[in-house]
Order: C-alpha cells, then structure tokens, then sequence
C-alpha cells in the first residue's frame, strides 16, 4: 500500500475549516473532499446514525450500521455527532455549532431547515460569515424545486442517459452514483469561491447546486439541439465517428479512440489496408457517414491482438488505446501499483484494510486519510463542548470597513494562464472564468485545437471556452517563452494537460515557474500522471473510463460490450476535480502566501469517484458487474417505456412511503400486501416481475403524465429527456440555466448555464469564445507593457501567433 497517506504531520490545504455536514448520500461527497484536504468536517448524524449506514454492500454483506462500504467510502477523516433535528434542543445544538463554523453542507428538500429555524437566513443571523452549500435533485427555485429526486431521477432529467448505450435496450444511468458526485464536486469548488470571497467581505452566502443542471451540461446535448437541432441518441456499437469503440482481442477487450488526422494516417499505415488508402477515407465527413465499415475492419485487424500488445503497438504509435478494465484487473495493473495509489486505513470495527487513494496529489499541503469513517456518534461529547468553548471571536465576522461586493463576480481578481486543450482543462478553467476569474487561453497557430480547424462545425469548443480572453504564444521561440515567464508574474495560476514533463522540458517546470512567481499555483493533468510505467501514454476520456473500469459497468448485463458508452464522461470529473484543487490551492494561499504545484492524474481521478465499489473488491473481494438500472438497496428501482418513440421515464421508491403512493397512484393497491412486493427485501428479490407490472402501467401514458402523476403523490419520478427536451425545459429556463451566447466565428448559440449559483455575489457568462488570438494587443501591450512596435516584432519573428 502507498505511504502518500502516512506523512505524520503535514501542513493541509484546508486545515483551518470547520465543516458541519448534515448531506445525505447525494452530497456527503463535498465533506469527503475537505476532510481528505484536512477541514474539520464533522458528520451530523440522526440518532441511529445516518440512513448511508443502513446500505449495501457491507463488509462481508453482513449488515451493520458500522460496517457499510457506502458509509465507509464517503466519511473518511470526518468526526461524527449525534444531533436530533427533530428536537428543540437538537436544533439549539446545530445553532450553536453553525456560529462557528465556516461551511454547513445539506441535501435537504427546499424550504426544510428553513421550517426547522436552520435555513441560510437564521444561520447567517447568528453567524454572518457562514456559508451554506446545498446539493438537491432540482436547486431551491423552479418549478421543479420541491420535486421527490434521486441519483437516477437526476440522470434521467438531466439527459445523460438519453444520449449513450445500447440502442436495443431502455437508456441506462451512470454507475457509481456520479451524478451525485459530479454536483458535489461542483459545491465544492462553489463553496470555496464563497469562502475566497469572504475574505474580501467577512460576508458567507448560499451556494445552490442542482444536480439536474450538473447532468444537463454534460456532453452538449442543449447547445448541439440550439445549433443543429439534432437530437442526440444512444447509438448502440456503432460510434458517430470510427474508430472510436472497444474492440475485441483475444484475450479481452481495448479502448481505441482516433479523433484526428494525423491519428487516421497512423492508424491506416499500422493496418496497412489498402482499401482504406482510398483519398475518400482522409475525408472527416465521408468517414463520419461510414463508421461500420471502418470498425469492420478496424475489429477484424485488432483480433488478433491480444490487450496488452494492443495497447503496447498501440501507444507505441501515440495513439489513445487502453485495456477495458474490470475493477479486479484496475486494482492490480501494474502502473496503478506503481504509483501506489491505494492507501492505508484502520477502521475501528473492520480493521486494517486498502482504501482508495487521491484524486490529485498537492505537493504542500497532501491529500491525507488520517482516519477512517466514524463510529455513531463516536466524538458527540467532545463537538458539543467544543461548540461551548469555542470562542466566537476567533471566527471571521462580517465588517462594516470591508467593502461591499455585492453583485460582484466572486473571483475577480484571480488570473490564470490556460495550456490546456480539448475538454477536461478547458472546461475546469471556464467553470472558474464564469464566476469571475480572467483566464487567458493560451493558444498557438501552429498547432489548433480542434475546434478552431473547422469553426462553426461544433458548439463544443465555444461551450468549452466562453468567458476566457485568447492569445497566440509559441513558446518553443526564445521570445515566446519570455513572454509566457512575464505573464507568470502576472498570474494566479498556470495549468496544462500536456504529457507529462512538457512545460519542464522548456524551462516552464514548477522549480522555474517559482522563481519568477513564489506563490504561483501549477497544476498538470496527465492523463495516467506523472509517473509509472504509462506516464507518457497518450488518454482521452473514453480510453480512460476503459482504464479504471467504469465502462465496463455502465450499461445492462446482457448489453454486448461494444454498446457500452463511448463518450468523454471522465473528462468532465477531471475538470470538478480540477477546479475544486485550484480553488483549494488558493485558499491555503490566502492563508500561508504560499504556492504549490498539484498533479491532477486522470485516471486516478475517475477512480476515486467510484470508491464503493473499489472497497467492495479491496475488502470483500468482489469485481463488480454491470447493473443496469438495478440497485443494491431500493426497488422498484428503473426506466420505463411510455407512449411515444423511445420515451421513458425514470422511478424510484426510496422508502415505504414512496411504495405505497406508487401502488395507489397507478391503482393497484393489492401490490402493496403481494408478499413479493410487501417488503424492500421481498422488492429486490422480485424485481424482474415489478418491472413488468410497473412497465404496463407506464407504458400507456406519456412519460411526463407518468412524472406529474407520481411527483403528485411524491413519488421521485422524472422523464428521460432528449436534447431537445432539455432546450425547451421549463424549470431548467425558469431558473435562467439556459442563456443565449453570441460567438466570434459561430451562430449566437444558446447553451446551459453556470452549475454553481452563489446567492450574493453570482458568475455570469462574461462572453462568448475568443477570436484566434484576440486578446493578443490587451495582454501583450495593456497587461505587460509591451509596445506595440515590440508585439508587432515578435508577432513577425513568430513568438506571438
């Protein structure tokens, strides 16, 4: 196991942090996230212990509220107090406690802890620098807001599942509950821009995330309907552009993913046939409109292969190709050992056992697990006179000298110089240049990002870009990297995706880097990290979810392999990641004046967001299986076919009470005492016939007449939307996600909005994507003081452009 975790008294990013978590299982993901980086998060707990404690799988499937892998996985380094809401005097506590904090995180339904006296008013009240992050199916506005949700109703209304799978099969959600850890990745990163912006005010504020905005602004499907109206779909084994699929060897499956040019070429000289030597093959639209023929004989060529000579000839040739991987074969790959990614833990009731690592690795201050999660209530008397003792004058409290900035963007004022190309750099920068921070993407004539060699093709690179200033730098010329050390001078932040050792290799290294800026922040994101034996394979986002085994999960057991999704999802957990490591860069900045440099390893990073099942192999042995839509713990549990053409809709009982409304609502009141159905265990052994019965039901109404009939009664329902469904929804619109963007070299294109909505000082969309170099004459002449004869000079000798 790695020693990354055993360092016995580093200094920690977010050490000084008093965190009260009240989330459910949609956000308990956010008081991780501080633990590990060092807060002091403490687990406020129901008396008999948070409800997460009662699901499956438990260590040696023994049920035991101290011995669930769910509870295990998301309560890391956090303390745990029991506190009944449902009491006068347990509220009082929670008071007491929130006058000192700095962040409380809840899931509950809008309007709850307001009817508690625990809403973001009554604590702000007490404690006016608190803030309050909440993670919730819908957001607190909107007509949808006091909608029942789940992590499966959440996919289904935020698109995702319409877009990707198997086309002979009911659209499948992501496994490992991503939804609910993509929208807590975001609360985190929101409520760290909360806490930066407090210290300008001494103000707190309320952060408000819908998990269905989060979902909704993966993989384009609004701003592609807003540009083309087309409707994306799920497209089964064949991929809209081959190759790009997982290809049969012979002793398993691989990833291969070609997107470019130059990739295509490498591709047919390896194959070396001659059919495919044909001009008309070199044509991306030709090829767009004839991926089988290309994955014929792409699969025919790779049979007989077996993986790890794929992947070997394969990245040989600096082409994205990785093994599908079950979680057996991730946890003892040869490169994930070498980089000791699994750490050490000792659990107070299970004992010794591996626990999956870091997400990012900050070179100052380290991602830690100095314990596991905790017993029920095990340090309730110790917060409670802690919260007696603490002296409130320690707290940051709002201050009439301060100024006040109100309606401004919270990140002003922080710069960040952007090498980073295709999706998961680009968007981790704009998620953060949304809420105010001027990031300068850096770009180079002489090698374009894909979306500036066909402008106007796709609405992904504007989607990706918006909000950021452009510049042409190439610092391979002595000019160019002289340049790019000034701007360093100037900037908060500098981030690549490059292979790793790139930026090193030019003088641009993290060493180099804080000789010109000491408390500069660097971040890289290598696809499999900076060390190890593939620390130079090349990684998209399709090849890295075959990598760390979260393809093979995602989709139905009986779905053929090569219908498992194909799309760039991990791209989108690295760029939260990314976004929340800045930030808390920063904040430990603001407290020490000092920089650092954080590896941001991709495949590592999607790994950590599947932690349950990780620990199902690490302690009980198991390799997960795909799933479907099926749960561990609830049923029904599933999507179900409506009247209409490939309409769906999504339901979920998450309790009795959820069972019984179901029963009544679709009149068949005899399931619920039907000794199959009576129970949630009998539920779950009987799923197949529930589905049926269910699935008869749904089938003759539309499936928005499903989700009102159910969302009526309470019932966590909600329609499967299409990209086009998303473009005309109403709460989504109602709550301004959906906003209108004009763009230089594109059509005005309406795309979704910011995912993080902070109640004082929210982001905006600032503008739409940069010309080619743009911004040059700003940055160059206004920012660093050039001339313009100087900045006409190195644009002619080539070190601007």
């Amino acid at each position: 196991m790695s020693s990354r975790s055993l360092n016995d008294n580093p200094v920690h990013a977010l050490d000084h942090l008093r965190v009260l978590d009240l989330a459910g299982r949609e956000g308990q993901y956010i008081g991780k996230l501080f633990a590990d980086l060092g807060a002091d998060v403490v687990k406020i707990e129901p008396p008999g212990g948070d409800p997460a404690r009662r699901m499956a799988p438990f260590v040696g499937d023994v049920p035991d509220r101290e011995a669930s892998l769910v509870f295990l996985n998301y309560n890391s380094n956090k303390r745990s107090a029991v506190v009944d809401l449902a009491a006068e005097s347990g509220r009082e506590t929670l008071r007491r406690l929130a006058s000192s904090a700095d962040l409380l995180i809840e899931t509950f339904k809008p309007g709850h802890l307001d009817e508690l006296g625990l809403g973001y008013g009554d604590l702000s009240e007490l404690n006016p620098s608190i803030v309050v992050a909440s993670v919730t199916p819908f957001g607190q506005s909107g007509p949808y807001s006091g909608f029942a949700g789940s992590e499966l109703v959440a996919q289904a209304m935020g698109g995702v599942m319409y877009i990707q799978g198997d086309d002979n099969k009911p659209p499948c959600m992501t496994p490992c509950d991503q939804a609910s850890q993509l929208a807590s990745l975001h609360a985190a990163y929101g409520a760290l821009t909360a806490l930066r912006e407090r210290h300008a005010t001494g103000l707190g504020q309320h952060v408000d995330v819908s998990m269905q905005d989060v979902v909704a602004h993966l993989l384009f499907p609004v701003p592609q309907y807003s540009m083309t109206r087309e409707i994306i779909r799920r497209t089964g084994a064949t991929s809209t552009l081959a190759p790009n699929n997982y290809y049969e060897c012979l002793d398993g499956r691989a990833s291969l993913s070609i997107f470019f040019p130059h990739h295509w070429q490498v591709m047919i000289d390896w194959m070396d046939i001659d059919a495919l030597r044909d001009p008309m093959w070199q044509d991306y639209t030709f090829r767009r409109s004839n991926p089988d023929i290309i994955d014929q004989f792409v699969a025919e060529f790779v049979a007989d292969f077996t993986v790890a000579d794929f992947v070997r000839e394969g990245q040989k040739r600096h082409l994205a190709v990785s093994p599908m991987s079950t979680i057996e074969g991730f946890a003892n790959d040869p490169h994930i050992r070498a980089r000791d990614f699994y750490v050490n833990a000792n659990h107070p009731r299970i004992g010794k056992h591996a626990y999956p690592g870091a997400p990012y690795l900050f070179a100052r201050t380290p991602w830690q697990i100095k314990h596991a999660a905790p017993l029920v209530g095990g340090h309730t008397e110790r917060v409670l006179a802690e919260a007696d003792d603490r002296e409130t004058a320690n707290r940051q409290t709002a201050s009439s000298s301060r100024p006040n900035r109100d309606g401004a963007k919270p990140l002003k004022g922080v710069r960040i110089l952007d090498f980073t190309r295709v999706w998961a750099g680009p968007y981790a920068t704009r998620y953060l240049a949304d809420l105010g921070a001027e990031v300068l993407k850096v770009e180079t004539e002489e090698y374009l990002d894909g979306g500036r060699i066909a402008p106007g093709s796709s609405p992904m690179f504007p989607d990706i870009n918006r909000s950021k200033l452009g510049i042409t730098v190439n610092f391979r010329q002595p000019d160019g990297a002289k340049l790019v050390r000034e701007l360093v001078a100037v900037s908060d932040v500098v981030i690549d995706n490059f292979a790793a050792g790139v930026l090193g290799r030019r003088g641009l290294g993290y060493d180099d880097l804080r000789e010109i800026k000491p408390d500069i922040v660097q971040v890289s994101m290598p696809g499999y990290g900076a060390t190890g034996p593939y620390s130079d394979f090349v990684a998209y986002g399709q090849s890295l979810m075959a990598y760390a085994g979260l393809s093979l999960l995602w989709g139905f057991p009986d779905s053929p392999l090569d219908t498992r999704p194909n799309v760039h999802y991990s791209d989108f957990v690295s760029a939260g990641t990314t976004a929340f490591a800045i930030m808390s860069a920063l904040e430990h900045r603001a407290q020490s004046g000092q920089g650092q440099y954080i590896e941001v390893p991709q495949s590592e990073t999607l790994a950590a967001t599947m932690g349950v099942t990780q620990l199902d192999y690490l302690v009980n042995g198991r390799s997960a299986e795909a799933t479907g839509n099926r749960s561990l713990n609830f049923a029904p549990h599933g999507c179900y076919p409506c009247r209409g053409d490939d309409q769906w809709c999504a339901i979920t009982c998450l309790t009795e009470e959820h069972w019984l409304a179901l029963c009544q609502t679709i009149e068949a009141d005899e399931l619920a005492t039907d000794p199959r159905f009576a129970t949630m265990e009998a539920r779950l052994g009987h799923q197949d016939e529930l589905d049926e019965i269910i699935g008869q039901w749904t089938a003759q109404i539309t499936p928005y007449q499903v989700m009102w009939r159910l969302q009526d009664a309470s019932v966590p329902a909600g329609v499967v939307q299409s990209g086009e469904q998303l473009f005309h929804d109403m709460h989504m619109r109602s709550r301004g996600f959906i906003a209108p963007v004009e763009h230089n070299g594109w059509d005005t294109i309406e795309h979704t909005g910011i995912t993080v909505n902070l109640s004082r000082t929210p982001g905006s969309i600032e503008s739409g994507i940069p010309g080619l170099g743009q911004h040059n004459s700003h940055v160059f002449s206004d920012l660093l003081g050039n001339t313009a004869s100087e900045v006409d000079a190195m644009t002619a000798a080539g070190a601007i452009g």
